[in-house]
């Protein structure tokens, strides 16, 4: 019936027909295959600087490397490990722990610093984490250790805090005993005593500024609090050493595992080049067959540091240091003076802020705070060196759930965006024009802010294929964009 209508309808209405494409159509197609063509030249020359980086970096490490892990190293600075505790099961605790005492790296020029956050209660027991911890760290005395009071980052009273410092070892399921400071944040009495939840609790952020402030405290000759003191008592006992002589802090977060040779890589690559102010390893997951989501994320990890954070290296800006597995040069010395460059005075300030009353500040400093951290970096010394490492492995746990992941990718977004924003005003950064890193992480905000639109428009295209319509070619160098990815991903896989 409703056919038999279309002769009649096309005899009333029809006019013509237009002879060739309308122009709008032309122009439309031509931006697009040109885009196209330009993301995925992009996508090439990331693609080969990065596997160049990738293998150079690595064979110029291999030597010094081995000066590390076989002892023949006539230098060998001393390292502060650090590893930041909220709500870890016993065994993933152990897990991280464990590895770290397991580095190929001399025992007695590394020290493990704990900080647990609050008393909270761990995801797999009815334990809080830090009863947890004090179970593992066997201390050197039987003292209950006293609160020491200090400025936390919060509001009101939560600007006020406490924390204990054990001094002691931990032993390694293998036996390998390391010199080991173990921070638990217990808060206020008043938090002890009203029964509140989560007492001491104040976040990554307040523990890790705890590690920053004693280490600028004592590389500044500046006044000791309570706290500051205990700490540098502490590790003056357990490694003889006075605590300025701290060169490299490495950051870890409790559900890591670092590889054998990840801790002497990290301190080679430092070593090999003064201007270097911090860097990071290569993270894998460590429970990729949990599930299929857990699945998906082993590409998206493997393609950001290989990728990204071996071509950011280039230019000497990596604008993320994972918190999983991060190395910080703590000063620097120039003409026999030490400068600061972790503790500096402008990164202090930044990275310690309170005043969280506007979005953007809140997407910076609550969802985010290894990113920002980079940023504030950079921002600060914007001509020394932010790298990637490669073969400096650590494997971390992801999200199992997809609403987990989801919820993880929200919060990371968010982060990446705003921090995105903060770097893309920093004009002292290396290079100029499109040839600079300014300019990079300029493409790279611009991509993360349309990527919902070219999710949208990749589904677009491959519905208009289905249906017939003529759009091959932005539909193939799209394609194209991911073959190249996995050409990548083949050819760094091989060892030299």
């Amino acid at each position: 019936m409703l056919q038999a209508l279309v002769p009649c309808l096309n005899a009333q209405l029809r006019v013509g027909r237009i002879e060739g494409e309308p122009v709008g159509c032309v122009i439309t197609s031509g931006v697009t295959v040109a885009v196209t063509v330009i993301l995925n030249t992009m996508i090439l020359v990331k693609l080969a600087c990065a596997v160049l980086f990738d293998w150079a970096f690595s064979l110029q490490l291999r030597k010094i490397t081995k000066h590390f892990t076989r002892g023949t190293s006539t230098r060998v600075p001393h390292v502060l490990v650090t590893v930041t505790c909220y709500n870890e099961s016993e065994q993933a605790l152990r897990n991280t722990l464990d590895s770290i005492a397991l580095t190929n790296y001399a025992r007695t020029r590394k020290l493990l610093l704990i900080v647990a956050d609050g008393d909270v209660a761990s995801n797999a027991d009815a334990r809080t984490t830090a009863s947890i911890l004090l179970g593992m760290v066997r201390p050197l005395d039987t003292s209950v250790p006293r609160a020491q009071p200090y400025m936390a980052i919060g509001e009101g009273p939560r600007a006020f805090n406490a924390a204990t410092v054990t001094r002691g070892t931990y032993t390694s399921s293998n036996g390998i005993t390391v010199a080991c400071i173990l921070v638990t944040k217990v808060g206020t009495s008043f938090e002890r005593t009203s029964c509140q939840p989560k007492p001491g609790n104040r976040g990554k952020r307040d523990s890790q500024l705890i590690v920053m402030r004693w280490l600028r405290s004592m590389l500044m000759n500046d006044h000791l609090t309570p706290l500051e003191f205990e700490l540098s008592r502490a590790a003056t006992q357990l490694t003889c050493v006075h605590p300025d002589e701290l060169e490299y802090v490495l950051m870890v977060d409790a559900d890591t595992e670092l590889d054998i040779e990840s801790v002497p890589r990290l301190v080679a690559a430092m070593e090999r080049d003064t201007r270097i102010m911090g860097l990071c390893g290569e993270t894998r997951v460590a429970n990729k067959r949990d599930s299929w989501v857990t699945r998906i994320q082993v590409y998206e990890y493997y393609i950001s540091h290989h990728l990204s954070k071996a071509f950011e290296s280039l230019w000497g800006g990596v604008t993320c240091l994972p918190g999983c597995c991060s190395m910080f040069r703590v000063y620097a010395c120039k003409h026999g003076a030490r400068v600061p460059l972790l503790v500096a005075p402008d990164v202090m300030r930044a990275y310690s802020t309170r005043e969280t009353h506007t979005l953007h500040a809140k997407n910076l400093l609550e969802l985010g705070e290894d990113r920002f951290l980079t940023t504030v970096l950079l921002r600060a010394f914007p001509t020394r060196k932010l790298i990637y490492v490669p073969r400096a492995v650590c494997r971390t746990t992801v999200p199992r759930e997809f609403s987990e992941l989801v919820a993880q990718r929200r919060r990371w977004i968010n982060s990446t965006i705003h921090n995105l924003l903060e770097l893309v005003l920093v004009r002292d950064l290396c290079g100029t024009f499109c040839c600079s890193m300014q300019f990079l992480v300029l493409m790279d905000l611009l991509g993360n802010a349309v990527l919902p639109a070219s999710v949208a428009f990749c589904y677009y295209l491959v519905g208009a294929a289905c249906m017939g319509q003529a759009v091959a070619v932005p539909l193939v160098l799209m394609a194209l964009a991911f073959v190249l990815q996995g050409a990548m991903i083949v050819v760094t896989t091989q060892r030299i």
